[in-house]
């Protein structure tokens, strides 16, 4: 597959349904399997909220930046003004 995913045919299924009734026994399989359902929907749910999440951000436009002084010439150097000075 070009995706890079593989998905279980019905034999992977079944062998992996084999192995858990032998390791878990049939009176406690019913209860494991409704848990892991349980905890695949909520991962399911929490990837699907991330990646909506993700693409709503990715989707906004770039906010505008706020309007910038422009640089004014820095003051010109004045000379210093006369001082007056008291003659005696």
């Amino acid at each position: 597959m070009p995706d890079g995913h593989r998905s279980l045919d019905l034999f992977e299924i079944a062998l992996i349904l084999a192995i858990a009734l032998i390791v878990i026994g049939p009176e406690r399989l019913p209860e494991v399997m409704r848990t892991v359902g349980k905890v695949l929907r909520e991962l399911r749910l929490a990837s699907n909220t991330v990646l909506h999440e993700l693409t709503d951000v990715l989707d906004e436009p770039p906010a505008k930046a706020p309007p910038t002084a422009p640089k004014s010439e820095p003051p010109a150097v004045q000379p210093p003004a006369a001082v007056p000075t008291e003659k005696t």
